[in-house]
């Protein structure tokens, strides 16, 4: 009977040794389960200006780096076919995030599309009037009697006149044709005089490749840019968000501009590697104009504000006199509130 006990015992003790074996390989699995689904990447998709271009570098620096997988993100890129639908995917909901020019997102608001831009690429305005040296204009007072090609932007024509007049040009003396995005030709083929709205890291860059000149070479035009000659300065491309983003997942975007201002940073410290990791994802991106536009985005990346607060930092007072001076050249159809418009909170700290 003694016998018959301890067997039992016994049994009974394998039996609870086993059941906790189970047990404890099951919550081993379940616990595993969960760590897997914990580390399984946030999807997130970005929309770009247009076709990848050096501007992108930042961004696809963070991709290369790794800096997006540290913060658990997985970010796929679209391309629109024009600048302001990048914006209308995101007030859809069909990205989270988009590359816009300041003047869009102004626009956007002004039309009740609750975008907002929470970082931005460039601290001051990017167009201006080139014309080439040989010219021998050194005012914009001597536009006069000229002819200058303009991509049909209307927000850069109003800076360009706005500009003249201001230089105290008569500007009906001033013959502004417009000619889309392929202006070089025509300034090579000497149709027109010069650009009207050229970007100082693209066009320039572009003829100077043209004539058998570096790329970098500045002494082979003259450039005028609109926030320099009386246009209030301005930001350019950044990132941007929809206002339902910032309120239902706020640390996605901490997470995503903690990624995006390290890919920044690392494209403008380490520019030819930049350069070579877009050319190695885009190879008709040509390497010259890459690396000249690539040291201009760079310089114009960084200001008194950026030393200060760190990259993608937004002064709200310069957002407000763009917006006050597109409304008085009625670019857009109502006033905007620019502190809904425009947000530095989700940068990380310097």
């Amino acid at each position: 009977m003694i016998k018959l006990q301890t067997i039992a015992k016994v049994t009974c003790l394998h039996t609870r040794n086993a059941a906790a074996i189970v047990f404890g390989a099951a919550a081993t699995l379940a616990l595993g389960t969960a760590g897997q689904a914990a580390e399984k990447p946030t999807d997130v998709k970005f929309a770009l200006l247009t076709q990848p271009g050096i501007w992108d570098a930042g961004v696809f620096g963070a991709v290369e780096k790794g800096y997006f997988k540290i913060e658990g993100l997985k970010v796929s890129f679209v391309s629109p076919q024009t600048p302001a639908d990048g914006l209308k995917l995101l007030a859809s909901g069909g990205v989270q995030f988009a590359t816009a020019h300041s003047t869009e997102v102004i626009t956007a608001r002004s039309k009740g599309l609750p975008v907002v831009s929470i970082a931005t690429n460039h601290q001051y305005g990017t167009a201006g009037i080139m014309v080439p040296t040989k010219l021998g204009v050194t005012s914009l007072k001597q536009m006069e009697g000229k002819t200058l090609g303009v991509t049909g932007i209307p927000y850069n024509k109003v800076m360009l006149e706005y500009s003249l007049k201001k230089a105290g040009a008569d500007v009906s003396k001033v013959k502004i044709v417009t000619v889309g995005f392929n202006q070089i030709p025509l300034l090579l083929s000497k149709r027109i005089h010069g650009l009207g709205d050229a970007i100082t890291w693209s066009e320039t860059a572009i003829y100077n490749v043209k004539i058998g000149k570096p790329a970098a070479d500045k002494s082979t035009f003259k450039y005028f840019a609109f926030y320099q000659n009386g246009v209030p300065r301005y930001y350019t491309l950044g990132v941007v968000t929809h206002e339902n983003t910032l309120a239902r997942n706020p640390g996605l975007a901490r997470r995503f501009l903690s990624a995006w201002s390290k890919g920044l940073s690392w494209a403008v410290n380490n520019q030819k590697a930049a350069v070579a990791n877009m050319r190695k994802r885009y190879p008709a991106i040509n390497e010259k104009e890459a690396l000249a536009n690539l040291a201009e985005i760079a310089r114009i990346s960084q200001s008194a504000d950026t030393k200060k607060h760190g990259v993608g930092w937004q002064d709200a007072n310069v957002w407000a006199k763009q917006e006050a001076f597109m409304r008085s050249h009625k670019l857009i159809p109502a006033m905007v509130d620019v502190k809904k418009a425009v947000t530095n909170r989700y940068l990380p700290p310097k």
